[in-house]
C-alpha cells in the first residue's frame, strides 16, 4: 500500500499554526489538494480533520485521536489512537493509497511509513504564533525528487507556488 503526505508549506517549511488555521488562501493549491485526493483515504489528525469539516465529499477519512471515545461528524469515518492501527486497517481493507493530510506530528509519525511527497511550495514566508512545520527530509537522502510544476501567481492566488512530488528511494513507483 502507498502511503502519501500531501502538504503546503511557506518557504521555511511552515504549513499552519498551532490552533489549526493556515495563514494564506490559495485557490490553486486547494483545487489540487481536492483533485489528488478525491476519492482516496485520508488519514490526518483529529485537530485538521475538524479544521476541515465540509470538505469530505468522497474521501474516507482516518482521524488518529488520543481519545478512544472521539466521536467523528459521519459515522463512515474512522477513528484510531495511532497510526500503525489506522494503516493496518486501511491496507486490510485494500485501499491501495492512503494520503496523509496533516497536521505536523501526524506528518512525523507517518514520514518513516510514506513512499511519496506531494508538496506545495510557496514562494513566501510567514509569520504566525505557534507555527508548526513539515519535517525536515530533504537531509535525509532519501527522496528523489520525480515531478515538478511551477505555478505563477495570478489574480486569485498572489503569490507564485511549485508542486514538488518526490519518491523515497527504494519504493519506486510504477
Amino acid at each position: 500500500m502507498q502511503v502519501s503526505l500531501i502538504a503546503a508549506m511557506d518557504r521555511d517549511g511552515l504549513i499552519g499554526s498551532a490552533s489549526g488555521r493556515l495563514p494564506w488562501r490559495l485557490p490553486r493549491d486547494i483545487a489540487h489538494f481536492r483533485a489528488a485526493t478525491a476519492g482516496k483515504w485520508l488519514l490526518l489528525g483529529r485537530r485538521t480533520y475538524e479544521e476541515m469539516d465540509g470538505w469530505f465529499t468522497d474521501q474516507t477519512p482516518l482521524i488518529l485521536s488520543r481519545d478512544p471515545d472521539y466521536k467523528p461528524q459521519r459515522p463512515f469515518h474512522r477513528v484510531f489512537t495511532d497510526v500503525r492501527a489506522a494503516l493496518g486497517f486501511a491496507r486490510a481493507s485494500g485501499v491501495g493509497e492512503v494520503i496523509v493530510a496533516g497536521g505536523a506530528a501526524v506528518f512525523a509519525a507517518t514520514m518513516e511509513s510514506a513512499t511519496r511527497l506531494i508538496l506545495t511550495r510557496i514562494d513566501a514566508s510567514y509569520t504566525v504564533d505557534g507555527g508548526v512545520y513539515f519535517p525536515d527530509f530533504e537531509k535525509s537522502g532519501e527522496w528523489l525528487p520525480v515531478y515538478a510544476e511551477d505555478w505563477p501567481s495570478d489574480a486569485e492566488n498572489p503569490v507564485a507556488m511549485r508542486l514538488d512530488c518526490y519518491e523515497k528511494r527504494g519504493n519506486r513507483l510504477a
